[in-house]
């Protein structure tokens, strides 16, 4: 029986279940990370610094297991349907492909500057600024609608 479910999944006809993983992957990775971005940006301005030090503690662990989560899954089921679709060839030969993945890329890179500024803050901060992330909330956001103008008006 294993066997079967195992030779079903793999086989190149049936991938739909890859492409709902590549599609959940993508919401949990972008939502969550714009989530985030919105949230630092009012939370560097918290009056106490305890409360920023509890604030940047949940923000770590969301961006770790949720955000980080969300990547692997979008990256892994991606790959995979590259690998798994037969007309992988020619979906990679189109331009709208590439607009998708240079999004995405824009989103990689602000991901690494968020970690890197994430990672930084201790809380005891007294002028911390909210507009990097205030810019890594818009930049990110357009490279998301950039990904679904390729994907929904570029493919047609």
């Amino acid at each position: 029986m294993m066997d079967s479910l195992l030779a079903a999944a793999t086989n190149p006809k049936n991938y739909l279940w890859l492409k709902w993983g590549h599609v959940l992957g993508m919401i949990i990775y972008i939502g969550g990370f714009l989530a985030l971005t919105r949230l630092l940006g009012h939370a560097v301005r918290f009056e106490s610094s305890t409360s920023r030090k509890d604030a940047y503690r949940v923000f770590r662990r969301m961006h770790k297991f949720v955000d980080w989560g969300g990547l692997g899954i979008m990256l892994v089921t991606g790959v995979l349907l590259l690998i798994m679709d037969p007309l992988a060839k020619n979906y990679m030969k189109q331009g709208y492909f590439h607009m998708k993945l240079t999004m995405v890329l824009v989103i990689v890179i602000c991901d690494v500057v968020l970690t890197k500024k994430l990672f930084a803050l201790t809380g005891d901060e007294t002028d911390a600024n909210a507009t990097p992330f205030r810019i890594l909330h818009g930049v990110s956001a357009l490279a998301l609608l950039g990904a679904l103008v390729a994907i929904f008006v570029v493919r047609g």
